[in-house]
């Protein structure tokens, strides 16, 4: 039987998830860490870059304060970082001296361990990514495999990608990271001893899968079974749906299998009442168990893609396009050489499909991004690209104008504080070099607020609460705190009726 450890991922993918990565502030960090702490998990993860990106846009809250309230009130876990390595909040490609100052900068704000992936499993480039963590202080470091299913993607070609890290120092160990929840637990049961016969001196002991099937509490007792370590797990109402499996209910389960998990089911579940509560309080969705569905193995568009499509279809009056466009999704993803359907090659494959069906015709158009990823920013395809869809990116301006801009060099970092302003801190320096100046702007002027409200023992003034409450953009709501209980009212505001009219 294994001793296992669970990892907790509420407040980062569970909110990804579930809560489209707005639902946690800083002020649920602070209410719900202090449990999540206490439940002796082996670690939570704390952020990836879209974290940063929200608590700027949609919270005017500075993402390392959010860092720092959970590592004060978490003490004793250990807080981990998921990253590509190639892209920190953009879409596009990230210069290698940002990237080094947010690895330093994750450091300084007490996140040690890092988890990292590459899509297109491009594994010289995450190993260049581990080193760089290494370098940066880093004190664990876990290499993944990125499952997806296609053709391509076949036992073989997993265990030669994984065992290209395992002579690579700056790796400690290795995981298998399920996006999408394709795994099953037969297909765990041949994957993992292949990829084991592909290794000599690292180990896979932890597994991350989604429950968009159904099958993750399943999958993760036989990878528990397998003698898979460490467990990934999540919350209510930050569990189930298209996140991970209900963290309570797993650890009954390993229990009741054999398996031995030494955490605090109390802290944890006093952890989800207060997750659970503040979803009903702000209206927020409460993650539920989806039912089996075959056709997902086909498309393998995450739900998020496709609630999003959906919507923005019935936005242009064409939504009965629906249908088309999951279909023709599957043969552009062929075309394209079988990238894996995740966060952004799951809207660039839909995006175009979509193109497509509207024109009648494939590849009358062609998007930027595509043109872009078929060129070798991402790596290389896992299979091969369609040669008469190549021939046509070649073709393209976005391709000829491709060699300009690589002549053109990352500005360095005193050319970007010379920019922005000498006086700016680290932190401010690498969220302004990618970031919308308008949104950093807004989101110091409400920090700064935040900060002398603090410094003097007092909340926001009367002035600067009433600049906040008469904002548009800004989301309502007010929070009363006393002792243990807070009460936090949420709304959304209505526009004044114009002069004449009624409402």
């Amino acid at each position: 039987m294994t001793d296992v450890r669970l990892i907790d991922v509420s407040l980062r993918d569970g909110n990804q998830s579930i809560w489209g990565a707005v639902g946690v502030r800083t002020g649920t960090i602070e209410r719900v860490a202090p449990h999540i702490n206490a439940a002796k998990y082996y670690a939570a993860e704390a952020a990836t870059s879209t974290m940063f990106a929200t608590a700027v846009r949609y919270h005017r809250e500075d993402p390392w304060d959010r860092l720092d309230a959970l590592r004060k009130a978490a003490p004793d876990t250990m807080l981990g970082f998921l990253t590509t390595g190639k892209r920190f909040i953009t879409f596009s490609r990230t210069p290698s001296n940002l990237f080094k100052l947010a690895f330093e900068l994750l450091r300084r704000h007490g996140v040690t361990r890092l988890w990292v992936i590459d899509p297109m499993h491009d594994m010289e480039a995450a190993m260049s990514t581990a080193r760089l963590a290494k370098e940066a202080g880093f004190e664990e470091i876990i290499g993944g495999l990125c499952y997806t299913i296609s053709p391509v993607h076949t036992d073989a070609y997993f265990t030669e990608k994984i065992a290209q890290f395992d002579n690579c120092d700056a790796i400690d160990s290795i995981y298998i990271k399920d996006p999408a929840g394709l795994l099953t637990p037969e297909r765990l049961q041949t994957l993992v001893p292949s990829l084991r016969r592909g290794l000599k001196n690292k180990v896979i002991d932890e597994l991350h899968t989604h429950c968009n099937t159904g099958l993750a509490p399943l999958t993760l007792l036989t990878g528990a079974d397998l003698g898979l370590h460490r467990l990934h797990c999540a919350l209510p109402p930050l569990a189930e749906g298209a996140s991970h499996a209900s963290a309570m209910q797993l650890v009954h389960n390993l229990r009741a299998r054999g398996h031995t998990v030494d955490v605090d089911l109390d802290a944890m579940q006093k952890a989800s009442d207060l997750l659970m509560r503040e979803a009903r309080l702000r209206n927020l969705p409460e993650g539920k168990p989806l039912l089996y569905d075959e056709a997902y193995y086909r498309h393998t568009l995450p739900g998020g893609v496709l609630s999003t499509t959906a919507r923005q279809l019935r936005e242009m009056g064409k939504e009965h396009l629906m249908p088309a466009v999951v279909e023709e999704a599957q043969q552009v993803r062929a075309d394209l050489g079988w990238p894996i359907v995740v966060t952004p090659f799951a809207q660039y494959i839909v995006t175009q499909a979509a193109l497509n069906v509207m024109a009648q015709e494939r590849y009358q158009r062609i998007s930027d991004e595509v043109v872009d990823m078929l060129l070798g920013d991402w790596g290389p395809m896992p299979g091969p690209i369609d040669p008469d869809l190549l021939d046509r990116v070649h073709e393209l301006p976005r391709a000829r104008q491709r060699a300009t801009r690589a002549e053109q060099e990352a500005p360095s970092l005193e050319e970007l504080r010379h920019r922005f302003g000498g006086s700016l801190t680290d932190e401010d320096l690498l969220l302004r070099a990618v970031m919308p100046g308008e949104q950093m702007d807004a989101m110091i002027v409400d920090r700064d607020s935040r900060r002398r409200a603090r410094a003097g023992g007092a909340d926001l003034g009367l002035r600067e609460l009433a600049a906040a409450l008469s904002d548009p953009q800004r989301p309502l709501s007010i929070q009363v705190a006393q002792g243990d209980a807070t009460l936090t009212l949420t709304g959304r505001r209505t526009a004044p009726a114009r002069q004449g009219t009624t409402k």
